[in-house]
């Protein structure tokens, strides 16, 4: 298709904080399958940061959640860490989900997300940044109809991760 190529050459900032320095040329639209998925109200519970982040300050707050993971009550059976980015892009929080909002341990913030319909991007991890390249634009986030103002996330758990395999919920305008 026209237009959904991309060349990356040198240092690239993404939108979660990555660098990339490699050269890769590929057609986006081939790296990744696509489903429609309504999600129910989640209440999640986690820590933030400012973007943007570096990497490593990413994976602080995910250390510092799976160190802290047993003070937060009401914690559902939903095996997924959530990395959720929001307010616009300009906080990134990383929570599980929970029943309802009880006491919020010190630290720590509470974040809803509403009942919403998503786009679900699957694909190869070492993708990732191609990914966010892409929907930088707002062209490209057009053609499929996402709403990068909403809160978007992406979902951690023992079957993507360790497979080599992300997954993006980009929710519709």
């Amino acid at each position: 298709m026209e237009g959904t190529g991309a060349v990356v050459h040198g240092k690239l900032e993404l939108e979660r904080g990555y660098e990339m320095t490699e050269i890769s040329q590929v057609h986006m639209e081939d790296l990744w399958s696509v489903r429609r998925e309504r999600l129910c109200n989640r209440w999640l519970i986690g820590v933030q940061n400012q973007l943007p982040q570096s990497y490593e300050d990413e994976q602080r707050l995910f250390a510092t959640l799976k160190a802290r993971r047993d003070e937060i009550q009401h914690q559902t059976a939903d095996p997924n860490t959530y990395m959720v980015i929001h307010d616009d892009g300009s906080k990134m929080t990383v929570a599980l989900m929970v029943s309802r909002i009880g006491e919020i341990p010190e630290g720590m913030v509470s974040l809803n997300l509403p009942e919403e319909e998503y786009e679900v991007f699957r694909f190869e991890e070492k993708h990732i940044c191609s990914f966010w390249q892409y929907f930088c634009e707002t062209d490209h986030r057009s053609k499929y109809g996402v709403n990068a103002a909403k809160a978007r996330f992406e979902t951690f758990n023992d079957t993507l991760q360790p497979n080599g395999v992300t997954e993006i919920y980009y929710p519709k305008g």
